[in-house]
């Protein structure tokens, strides 16, 4: 694959993910969406990490800062800070306990504003590439 069919690759994962993540928003499992929210954004961050370097292959890592950081973007404090909000939600191999902290903060009222936030994120992160 070439460059640009590496960022589709990345951007076309991302946007899968956010329609999961509202799949599960829609059938009230909000953790999971929370999770997904976070893959929607880690996969765009990828994307855009392909568009702005050398190499087709991004970082080994879920931390959203670190991919961010090593893009071309112009980040805003408050973009560049709601990545650790985002990035608490990657809850795979996480210990029972730090996910039933997550299923207490993941009230319908905090995965509205939250949906909110990440749908716009993406969107930003989309005009990026």
């Amino acid at each position: 694959m070439n460059k640009q069919e590496h960022i589709n690759y990345w951007s076309q994962l991302a946007l899968n993910d956010f329609d999961t993540a509202v799949y599960n928003l829609e059938g009230q499992r909000n953790v999971p969406a929370l999770f997904f929210f976070h893959l929607c954004i880690e996969k765009m961050l990828k994307a855009n990490w392909v568009k702005d370097n050398l190499t087709l292959t991004p970082p080994f890592t879920h931390d959203l800062q670190k991919i961010a950081s090593e893009t071309d973007i112009d980040w805003t404090a408050e973009n560049f800070d709601y990545l650790m909000v985002v990035n608490a939600w990657n809850i795979e191999a996480r210990y029972p306990d730090y996910k039933n902290t997550l299923h207490k903060i993941a009230t319908a009222e905090y995965i509205k504003i939250q949906h909110q936030k990440v749908e716009t994120l993406l969107q930003w992160l989309l005009k990026k590439l």
